[in-house]
C-alpha cells in the first residue's frame, strides 16, 4: 500500500505501482508513506507477527522508529526541519499494515488453555475441529463469549500478559452473562499519575464525575474508594506495588450492574473490579482482532 502525506497533514492513497527508486523492496506485507523533503516511512511485517517501521531518504541507510497507538510522531530531519504525523495518521498507516498481517499468537496453546477454562463447551468434543485453526475460528463466530475469551487468551499468551487470562476467568466466574448488553457494560481507565489523562477526564466528566470528585477519591488513605453519581458507581483501586509498578484502575459500573454484582451476588470490591476489567480486556481483544487480516470462512465451512 502506497500513500503520500499531504501538506495539510492528511493521507492520500496512491495507485499501486513500482516502488520509488532507492526505497527498500521488502517482501511481504508493507505500507509506504511518501513524506516531504524526499523522505519516506516504510512499515513491514517482521517475523510474521510483528510490525517494524523504518524511515529515511531513498538510497541511504534507513532508521528504525516506533509508532504508538493514539500518539503523534515527529521525524527530525535536521535542526530546522521535521515532519509530524498526527495520531490519526499513525492509526491509519498502522491499520493499513495490520490488515495485511495474520493475528498474532498461536492457536493450539490458546485452545489448550481455553479447554481448561470452558471444560463443558461442546466445541471441544470435536478434536478435529479443535486442531483446525481456520475451522475452529469460523465456528466460534457463532458464540460471542467464546470468541472474546479466545482472542483474550491468544493475545495474552503472545505478549506474556498472563494477568489478563486470570481477569477473564474472574469475569466468567462472576458475571459473564451480565455484560452481554451494551447498555449495562462497565468501563475502565488507567493512570500512573494521581488523576487520569485529559481524554479520560472528559469521559469521566460526561458520567457526572468532576475533577474535584476524583481528587477527593485520590486523597483517601485507604483503597478501594467508591463514589456514586446519577450515572452509576465509580471505583478507584490501586494495583501493582511490591516490586511491580503501581498504577490506578478506575472502574465505572451503571447502577443496575452495581446492584446485581454487589448487592445481590455479594462480590467483593476487588472481584467486582477484576471482573469488569476482564470483560473490558475481552472486548478490546475482539476489537483488536478486527484490525488484522480476515479469515476466509467460506472455503473452511464448505469443507468441514
Amino acid at each position: 500500500m502506497l500513500y503520500e502525506l499531504m501538506s495539510n497533514g492528511s493521507l492520500a492513497g496512491l495507485p499501486q505501482a513500482s516502488l520509488p527508486e532507492g526505497i527498500p523492496d521488502i517482501p511481504g506485507p508493507k505500507v509506504i508513506l511518501l513524506l516531504p523533503y524526499n523522505r519516506y516511512l516504510l512499515g513491514h511485517s517482521f517475523m510474521r507477527n510483528y510490525e517494524r517501521w523504518i524511515w529515511g531518504k531513498p538510497g541511504t541507510e534507513p532508521q528504525e522508529i516506533f509508532l504508538y497507538e493514539d500518539e503523534s510522531r515527529s521525524l527530525v530531519l535536521d535542526a530546522s526541519m521535521h515532519v509530524t504525523l498526527s495520531a490519526g495518521v499513525v492509526t491509519q498507516i498502522r491499520n493499513a499494515l495490520l490488515i495485511q498481517m495474520p493475528p498474532p499468537g498461536e492457536h493450539l496453546p490458546t485452545v489448550l488453555i481455553l479447554r481448561g477454562i470452558l471444560k463443558d463447551h461442546p466445541i471441544f468434543r470435536d478434536e478435529g475441529l479443535v486442531q483446525n485453526e481456520p475451522a475452529f475460528t469460523a465456528q466460534m463466530e457463532k458464540d460471542s463469549i467464546l470468541q472474546m475469551i479466545y482472542w483474550t487468551v491468544r493475545f495474552a499468551l503472545f505478549r506474556g500478559e498472563f494477568e489478563a487470562i486470570a481477569r477473564t476467568k474472574t469475569w466468567l466466574r462472576t458475571a459473564s452473562e451480565l455484560f452481554e448488553s451494551g447498555a449495562h457494560s462497565p468501563r475502565v481507565w488507567f493512570s500512573l499519575t494521581p488523576l487520569p489523562g485529559a481524554r479520560e477526564l472528559t469521559e469521566l466528566e460526561s458520567l457526572s464525575f468532576s475533577v474535584d470528585d476524583l481528587q477527593r477519591m485520590v486523597s483517601q488513605s485507604a483503597m478501594p474508594v467508591v463514589l456514586f453519581s446519577k450515572a452509576g458507581y465509580l471505583v478507584l483501586s490501586d494495583f501493582g506495588g511490591s516490586g511491580a509498578a503501581a498504577f490506578r484502575v478506575w472502574v465505572f459500573l451503571p447502577a443496575p450492574l452495581w446492584n446485581e454484582m454487589r448487592e445481590r451476588r455479594k462480590l467483593s470490591i476487588r472481584d467486582l473490579v477484576i471482573s469488569a476489567w476482564g470483560y473490558c480486556d475481552a472486548v478490546h481483544a475482539v476489537t483488536e482482532r478486527c484490525r488484522y487480516a480476515p479469515t476466509d470462512f467460506g472455503s473452511v465451512l464448505s469443507t468441514h
